[in-house]
């Protein structure tokens, strides 16, 4: 297969969907806190936070945004990443 070329202006969407277990969720105002922050941040589609399992999972184009800005975000909230 050819090597796709691509047009000046285009840009590539790449959609990726990532699951973070999340320490120190408490109640609604840390769901609340972590949607509204990065729902904020550029490329990111989707928020859900899940305080029964403890779980952030986050819509996003990975063409816009790194695995480990999302991380060093929920972190410089306060949050723990637990693998």
């Amino acid at each position: 297969m050819l090597p796709m070329k691509l047009t000046k202006g285009v840009s590539i969407t790449v959609q990726k969907k990532s699951t973070y277990r999340v320490g120190g969720l408490k109640g609604e105002h840390c769901r609340d806190r972590i949607e509204h922050t990065l729902s904020h941040l550029e490329g990111v589609s989707g928020v859900d936070v899940d305080l029964t399992s403890k779980k952030v999972t986050i819509e996003y184009n990975s063409a816009v945004i790194a695995d480990g800005y999302i991380e060093e975000t929920l972190q410089t909230l306060g949050y723990s990443i637990q693998g």
